[in-house]
Order: structure tokens, then sequence, then C-alpha cells
């Protein structure tokens, strides 16, 4: 069975979790984010970092949408239900070694892992229900 990838659904799942992102460490955790890795107004934004964030998470939900394409998972709940499970499986699980072997601040693991699992779950739910409407 070949996957047919739903394009649409990926490109704005890439936009809206690019922007969650910002939300998360630029705004609402912004403060203790910046406090626990040492990032000031200064150091943080680089262009060519956030091009590279935008790159990985196109990635991302490139990956997100092979497997919700596999699973046939064509919705907005079954995108999220898929979003969900390889946010816990491969997200937070990959993370996870930062904390485990000590080289992360363990403040970080709930915003980190909050934002993960937002992220997933919006990009899952995006590229599982938003599709183009076929041309009559």
């Amino acid at each position: 069975m070949t996957a047919k990838l739903n394009w649409l659904g990926i490109v704005v799942a890439t936009v809206v979790a690019f922007f969650i992102g910002f939300l998360w460490y630029g705004l609402i955790f912004a403060e203790k984010w910046m406090a626990l890795t040492g990032v000031t107004d200064e150091s943080g934004g680089d262009p060519m970092w956030m091009m590279l964030g935008l790159v990985q998470t196109f990635v991302t939900m490139v990956g997100l949408g092979w497997f919700i394409a596999r699973d046939g998972a064509a919705s907005w709940m079954g995108g999220l239900k898929i979003g969900l499970v390889a946010g816990v499986a491969f997200a937070l699980m990959t993370s996870a070694y930062g904390f485990i072997y000590q080289t992360s601040p363990m403040g970080l693991l709930p915003i980190d892992w909050s934002h993960l699992l937002v992220v997933y779950a919006v990009g899952g739910a995006l590229i599982g229900g938003l599709r183009m409407k076929p041309r009559t």
C-alpha cells in the first residue's frame, strides 16, 4: 500500500506548529525557559536556527503525515489520536534522554513535554482533517 501524503495538511501543520513554538517559548513560558536554559534576548532568535527549526518541524510533520496516511486516519480525530501516540512514543521518549542523563534541567520537562504534546496533537489533527475539496 502506498501512503498518499496530505501536503496541504503537512504545510499548514508545519506553520501552526512553528507558531505554537513561538507562543510556548517566546511568550507563555519565555521567562522561565530563558532562566533554565541561559538564553538571553540578545543570544536568542538567530535566523539560521529558526530556519533549521522550521525544516525540523516540516520533517516531523511529513513523518506524522506518513503515519496518518498509512493508518488511513483521514479525519480530525484520527489524526489527533495518531499525533498523540507518536508524540508520547517518539517525541517525549526521545527528549527524555536529556532529562534522564541530567543534561537538561528538570524544570524544562513540563515546558518541553507539554509543547511537544500540543504540537503533535494539533499537527496530527490538521494533517488528518484538513483536506482540499475535490474539483468538480
